[in-house]
């Protein structure tokens, strides 16, 4: 597979055609699993839990964690960022523990998150879990190795890009320039509207990014040509 390229397709199958230990990181959002649970009450909650339900239906039901092996096998060693939901969590620690690697959990704290609150905590913290191996080299000084990031919930990139998971660029260039040397191919299986792209092209790293839903892989595309969702053309778009 070409560099420097987003691809078109099942990334459980493209990831077939990538060389064993030819990736220097791996950078990606995966599908979360949801669990159900909680309850609401008043109209307007509802309404807007509903909103949030139907925008995230098609990237709710998980992956299946079979591409896990072929992860470690294009890594030349194992240096991996997995944005997961609460239920992923124990099963990534277990596999990548398993391998050998080393972890950290990553966190993003939101100043104002969805007011799904009724009987459930406020879901105001995402997880990144982080996972290297002996020999992997990590960068920066004070202003890199902090394992938290606080923000508000990215409302903006997500109306420009349509994409409801989006992560804010700032911390996704903060995590690969930690983790990354200039020129190492960066793959996301699961790029969704492209930010590991962006963040590679502007940090002096190439990048494969692979993306089924072929609305995402066209703002993806569309955005490393500082195109919007909406094909309005700025170049201040990130």
């Amino acid at each position: 597979m070409e560099i420097n390229k987003i691809y078109l397709g099942d990334c459980y199958k493209l990831i077939q055609q990538i060389p064993d230990k030819s990736i220097d990181c791996i950078y990606t959002d995966i599908p979360y699993l949801f669990s159900t649970g909680g309850s609401t009450g008043g109209s307007i909650l509802n309404k807007q839990i509903n909103k949030i339900k139907q925008e995230l239906k098609e990237i709710s039901q998980g992956i299946d964690w079979v591409i896990l092996d072929d992860f470690v096998r294009v890594m030349k060693k194992i240096n991996c960022f997995i944005w997961c939901s609460k239920e992923q969590i124990l099963y990534l620690l277990n596999y990548f523990k398993s391998k050998g690697a080393m972890f950290e959990i990553l966190t993003w704290n939101k100043y104002n998150p969805t007011p799904m609150t009724n009987n459930t905590y406020l879901p105001d913290i995402e997880y990144c879990l982080y996972f290297r191996e002996k020999g992997v080299q990590l960068n920066g000084g004070y202003g890199l190795k902090s394992k938290w990031y606080q923000s508000t919930a990215n409302k903006h990139d997500k109306m420009i890009f349509d994409h409801p998971t989006i992560k804010p660029l700032d911390l996704v260039k903060r995590h690969i320039l930690h983790a990354t040397q200039l020129k190492d191919v960066i793959l996301d299986p699961f790029i969704g509207s492209g930010t590991t792209a962006i963040a590679a092209k502007e940090l002096g790293r190439n990048y494969i990014g692979i993306e089924i839903d072929p609305k995402w892989h066209r703002i993806a595309v569309d955005r490393l040509n500082n195109i919007d969702a909406r094909g309005q053309v700025s170049f201040i778009l990130r």
